[in-house]
């Protein structure tokens, strides 16, 4: 009797376990499979490290593992993609010539150019999706006759103003990097990357978030303009090595701080940026760091931030937002502290801390999209037309059509595919929790 009741016990004992394991099996099966990974090897790669380890909740604090638990989510879920986000759509060819088409430089009039370009401006929308005009307004910029040259003290790093013929004025933004230079550092380190600017242009056409500056490459001599600088700028361009320099005014300007002509080609290159006109108005981003490592944000302790938004923000601004926080996480720019609107829509300036470093991807980027957990349907259909390595292959033959291609090392256009899996992953999760809702 003692060793039937013993059995007995054993029995529903194994039973219990087998129906714990198969739940836990369960659950985790919706997170993770061995889906094979179509050679994006996340295996060891820094994200994992950051996702683990670069959000560690701190004691005594209303933070929780939750903002790391979301983030190793999203990594996982990549490997449990369905093949649609890993394959081709043939949708994306069509576009893609499209934007070849429109972006190639052309021939430009000068009486018109520039007005076509200012005409351009509208509601959440600097530049036409279609219009032939797009390459000969580049062309203008990366080649018209410098009349002015001065300093601008917008922002916090140098960039000069200058004026072309026909009196268009262009902001230009020098090069500090080469092309291989690596950033490490926290999400924010270093200067802008002129080539940065080019290519979040070039990305923004492809993913029809069509409210970024136009930008052009440029090569321009500052010892032959130094005639054109106004009094101010040429205080501060001294000649170092026989090359005329200059380091400007500005908060993080310094004198031992200098961009200078190539001894070899006499000229320093660096992206153009057209002016928007309008009146464009700033704000402090929801989503702004503290910059400082021990001191938390509110949106990184707080589970329920993205309700408290929705009742201080309109509900286009932060679907701007959300679309704001995709891109910048496709580039990496992990700056964006404030975010200017025009006409009440949100505008994405200054661009120049992307493509710093190919071998981090900072998840938390994405904080409005997984914490809101709702995006445009609009750009969830164009992220799903350039899958499976059609969004590098697009920004390639844009980026092939500026003057100073090529603009990223190949190393960062396989960071663009893994992380745009990543917002897949994130978005899939989301529609697992809230289904068909999350599309606005």
């Amino acid at each position: 009797m003692i060793k039937t009741s013993f059995y007995n016990i054993l029995i529903l004992l194994c039973l219990s376990l087998v129906i714990y394991y198969s739940l836990n099996v369960y659950f985790i099966n919706n997170l993770q499979s061995a889906v094979p990974q179509d050679g994006i090897n996340m295996v060891g790669h820094d994200a994992l490290e950051f996702a683990a380890a670069g959000t560690k909740p701190i004691l005594n604090n209303t933070q929780t593992t939750k903002p790391r638990s979301v983030q190793n989510a999203i990594i996982r879920k990549v490997t449990a993609l369905k093949p649609v986000f890993r394959n081709k759509n043939p949708k994306y060819f069509g576009i893609k010539q499209n934007l070849i088409n429109c972006f190639l430089p052309k021939a430009y009039n000068l009486t018109s150019v520039w007005k076509i370009a200012n005409s351009w401006p509208k509601v959440n929308e600097v530049f036409p999706a279609k219009d032939k005009s797009i390459g000969a307004v580049v062309n203008a910029m990366s080649n018209e006759s410098i009349h002015r040259l001065k300093n601008s003290r917008r922002g916090t790093q140098l960039k000069l103003v200058l004026e072309l013929t026909g009196s268009q004025f262009v902001l230009f933004k020098p090069s500090w990097y080469t092309r291989e230079d690596i950033i490490n550092g926290t999400v924010y380190s270093g200067k802008d990357r002129h080539n940065s600017e080019i290519v979040s242009f070039h990305l923004a056409a492809i993913l029809n978030l069509r409210y970024t500056p136009i930008v052009a490459g440029r090569k321009i001599s500052l010892r032959n303009n130094l005639i054109y600088a106004d009094d101010d700028l040429r205080q501060t361009m001294p000649v170092i090595n026989n090359q005329q320099c200059a380091y400007g005014v500005c908060h993080y300007c310094k004198s031992d701080e200098t961009v200078c002509d190539d001894p070899a080609t006499g000229t320093l290159e660096g992206a153009v940026l057209l002016t928007i006109p309008g009146k464009i108005s700033k704000y402090r981003s929801p989503w702004q760091r503290t910059y400082k490592d021990q001191l938390k944000a509110e949106w990184e302790k707080n589970d329920n931030y993205c309700a408290l938004i929705r009742k201080q923000l309109q509900f286009d601004v932060l679907l701007d937002l959300i679309d704001a926080a995709i891109f910048d996480f496709l580039i990496q720019n992990g700056d964006r502290h404030h975010y200017e609107t025009r006409e009440n829509r949100v505008l994405l300036l200054d661009n120049g801390k992307g493509f710093g470093n190919p071998f981090v991807d900072h998840i938390d980027i994405l904080a409005p999209l997984y914490q809101c957990c709702f995006i445009r349907r609009t750009t969830w259909e164009r992220l799903l037309i350039f899958s499976g390595g059609a969004l590098t292959e697009t920004l390639e033959e844009l980026n092939k059509l500026d003057l100073l291609y090529p603009l990223v090392i190949k190393e960062h256009y396989t960071a663009l595919e893994r992380r745009l899996l990543y917002i897949y992953s994130t978005v899939e999760l989301c529609k697992e929790k809230f289904g068909n809702k999350i599309f606005k």
